[in-house]
């Protein structure tokens, strides 16, 4: 939750935005790439940043030298986080390219956590990447994949897209990857249907898989299937060829999961989560089984997703003081109508 919650509570508040903008050079990191740092020198800057973390996410500042300032999980209210900037803007102008020992709170700044020591490493930071470099921040994609984009709205009871669009629970845009192999057994599948058939697996589940609310933890699908247990999914897509290489697509999809209990790494959390879909749209094909051309679907259902809650590690009070509550996050008890629009086309 607490990616989700930090873009949600802290970095959606215009004085922090206006404040970073202006004093800081902001970067949005995968922390998947902290707890497995990649090579070359931007591996060095994870490195240091596995070294001194509080926990696996987390706000933190460093100095052109690659040293940690200080670390924050969590703030005592939305004035400490004006604080934590200015107080990470001073320790820079004491120490802007040298070595320092990593400060850390997991609540600024009323809970301090032990300092990290300094290393004695210093990092001397590239204007740009050596050739053959990839750099860490790209989308990486397979050769021969298709990128696709899709778009997820909730809406009030009347069909109003609800208006929260900062928040995970009510908006999100993600991308997904239409594999080479998934575009071969979908040719082969056309080739061999004389009428309506089924969609290949791989490709139906890719379209369900993306199709949800909230942050990645509570994928319906099962996607972390160490922290996610399905507890059930009925995935069926048909496609209709129409002439010219144009197949129009239905079907209907029903994913629902829980938190897999009993993990010391997750203790507190609890969660469930249910979506039910039909679907429709096309897929246009490139001529002489060169793969998929254009993707076009929209999916509508109903969502529920409860995070939270008795017996659970969420603090009730994340909904008065939310920036003291990142890494658990807010309640949720959700059930309302979606919908979400998959497309992607080959440039």
């Amino acid at each position: 939750m607490f990616a989700g919650a930090a873009r949600e509570v802290v970095f959606s508040n215009p004085e922090v935005i206006t404040r970073v903008g202006r004093e800081f050079i902001p970067v949005a990191l995968k922390a998947a790439n902290v707890q497995n740092p990649p090579p070359g020198k931007e591996g060095e800057i994870y490195k240091e940043l596995l070294r001194t973390q509080p926990a696996p996410q987390g706000i933190c500042t460093m100095n052109s030298a690659g040293k940690v300032i200080t670390w924050s999980l969590s703030f005592d209210n939305q004035k400490s986080v004006l604080q934590y900037l200015s107080h990470a803007r001073k320790r820079f102008a004491d120490a802007p390219d040298i070595d320092l020992d990593a400060e850390r709170f997991r609540r600024f700044p009323s809970v301090q956590l032990p300092d990290v020591p300094a290393n004695g490493r210093l990092l001397q930071v590239p204007n740009k990447h050596r050739r053959g470099d990839q750099c860490p921040g790209e989308l990486r994609m397979a050769q021969g994949s298709l990128k696709g984009s899709i778009l997820g709205r909730a809406f009030d009871s009347k069909g109003k897209p609800l208006q929260g669009t900062r928040s995970q629970d009510n908006y999100v845009e993600d991308t997904l990857e239409i594999t080479a192999n998934m575009q071969r057994e979908l040719l082969q599948a056309a080739r061999n249907a004389n009428g309506r058939f089924l969609l290949p697996d791989s490709l139906a589940r890719e379209f369900v898989a993306n199709a949800y609310l909230g942050m990645l933890d509570v994928n319906p699908l099962g996607g972390d299937g160490v922290r996610a247990e399905l507890l059930g999914q009925s995935i069926k897509f048909w496609a209709e060829k129409n002439g010219g290489g144009r197949l129009t697509i239905s079907g209907s999809s029903k994913v629902n999961a829980k938190n897999r209990e009993g993990l010391a790494t997750d203790a507190g959390r609890k969660w469930t989560h249910l979506v039910e879909l039909q679907w429709h749209g096309f897929i246009d094909l490139k001529p002489e089984d060169q793969g998929i051309r254009e993707i076009l679907l929209s999916a509508s259902g109903n969502e529920q997703l409860k995070w939270g809650g008795p017996g659970s590690g969420v603090s009730p009070d994340a909904a008065n003081n939310p920036v003291a509550h990142l890494p658990s996050g807010r309640w949720l008890d959700i059930s309302s109508p979606v919908r979400y629009w998959i497309s992607a086309r080959q440039q």
